[in-house]
């Protein structure tokens, strides 16, 4: 089930056919929240997204929480001394925006996939979210973003050589990852190796890679990673 922590007092479960746990593909596998959207990427590998503060979801919220608080039984307000905020749960069935397919995307070197594994269908295996940007890693190892989901209209674009100079721009910082879906050449940047300090000690990296298959966000890099790892 899917939950909406917007406000104390007032979480909503979001009831949709597109997040139906009766069926494998359509469960939720992963949630993901920033400041304005949130993201649930399901076992087929689709993305739906939703604002709960603003568009319909938001419209919906702000009523049902005004009409609950005029009834005394479902106020969600802490009384004079209190030191408990009454919690009442509210459903909303409305349908979160399905995110469009992935683009066609290379076949990337050095992934160690075997010939079975190359064979299947590419598609969405993690996600992550920071500011209005969408973050996600296929089971094939390539790293797509997706940009200003201030709206439902944003389409992925493949993270590769071209795109850095934009990111960087964006960002405004020089830790960088280019040809993110390399692993190779990701393990190559400063912060996954360890460097020797002014007093000549070494220091272990500031990120250590365990495996190979997990996705990271930061503000100031993006690498795919494993699962497990130490910051």
């Amino acid at each position: 089930m899917v939950w909406n922590l917007a406000s104390w007092g007032r979480p909503f479960r979001l009831v949709s056919p597109l997040l139906d746990c009766s069926s494998p593909e359509t469960t939720p596998v992963q949630i993901e929240c920033c400041y304005r959207f949130s993201a649930v990427l399901t076992g087929s590998g689709d993305v739906c997204v939703w604002w709960p503060c603003w568009d319909a979801i938001g419209d919906w919220y702000y009523d049902a929480m005004e009409e609950s608080d005029e009834n005394e039984s479902t106020k969600a307000i802490v009384p004079e001394g209190g030191r408990v905020i009454p919690c009442h749960t509210l459903e909303i069935h409305e349908d979160p925006v399905k995110l469009p397919a992935l683009p066609d995307l290379p076949e990337l070197p050095g992934t160690g996939l075997s010939e079975e594994e190359r064979g299947k269908e590419t598609k969405l295996i993690k996600i992550a979210v920071f500011r209005f940007r969408l973050i996600g890693l296929t089971n094939k190892g390539h790293v797509l973003k997706m940009d200003d989901l201030w709206t439902a209209n944003s389409v992925w674009c493949y993270v590769s050589e071209s795109a850095l100079a934009v990111w960087r721009a964006f960002l405004n910082c020089d830790a960088q990852l280019p040809n993110y879906s390399e692993i190779d050449k990701v393990k190559e940047h400063p912060v996954f190796r360890a460097i020797t300090g002014d007093d000549g000690h070494e220091r272990p990296p500031q990120v250590e890679l365990l495996s190979d298959t997990m996705l990271i966000t930061h503000v100031s890099y993006i690498a795919s990673m494993s699962s497990q790892c130490r910051v």
